[in-house]
């Protein structure tokens, strides 16, 4: 098995479990923070992207700079997220109706689920344009679908969404760069404790998914996830 949903979901899991057993609210805390730290950072990199493109930083382009498309093996499973489309203007609404993150924190832990998915959409968002009125109005944890809502998005039926090429990153990326951000704030706000915790994690990875996986995860954490 490579780095798929699952893994990054597992690796968000196992951060949450570390930070609320070993520090309680504070690392509910921190964990949240770090939610938005990392969707930040992804976002900064979809807008360096675009600007370097000469694009607009609008919601259209939002689209089109995202950096996952669904990996192969949830693909190959009949698994990838399912989606309606409920409006367009005024308001651009999409319904997410099945979700790979969502079973995943459902295996892992539902409550970072719920905490990850309530922050990570508007945070990246806020990293590419915090101009753009994005919302996250729910979210499968607690309703029926995820629902997120774009005022005046300027989305028509006809409106190519299509990724642009080369600004998806496969799993092992994203992987890595969940780890490395939450590492970082974890050190940030707890120091050596935190660097610990990062340590468990990484442990804990490996007894998962092979240590195969977990020295490549650590190989990638090399990576300056800040620029695109």
């Amino acid at each position: 098995m490579g780095f798929t949903e699952e893994s990054q979901t597992f690796l968000v899991a196992a951060y949450y479990r570390e930070l609320k057993e070993t520090f309680g609210e504070r690392g509910i805390e921190a964990f949240v923070h770090a939610v938005k730290q990392y969707g930040m950072q992804r976002g900064s990199r979809m807008a360096q992207r675009a600007i370097r493109d000469g694009q607009k930083l609008d919601y259209i382009t939002f689209c089109r700079y995202g950096e996952w498309e669904p990996s192969e093996e949830i693909v190959a499973a009949g698994k990838v997220s399912k989606t309606q489309i409920a409006g367009y203007t005024p308001d651009y609404e999409l319904h997410v109706l099945t979700c790979p993150w969502y079973r995943g924190f459902e295996k892992f832990d539902s409550e970072a689920g719920a905490l990850y998915c309530a922050n990570l959409d508007e945070a990246i968002n806020q990293g590419f344009n915090g101009r753009i009125p994005f919302r996250t109005v729910q979210t499968m944890h607690t309703a029926d679908c995820c629902i997120f809502r774009v005022l005046d998005a300027g989305i028509t039926p006809e409106t190519d969404l299509r990724h642009r090429s080369g600004t998806v990153r496969g799993f092992d990326y994203h992987c890595a760069d969940v780890y490395v951000a939450f590492a970082t704030v974890s050190a940030g706000v707890f120091g050596q404790q935190g660097q610990d915790l990062a340590a468990r994690v990484l442990e804990r990875f490996g007894q998962q998914y092979g240590e195969e996986m977990a020295q490549k995860l650590q190989q990638l954490a090399g990576e300056n996830f800040r620029i695109a």
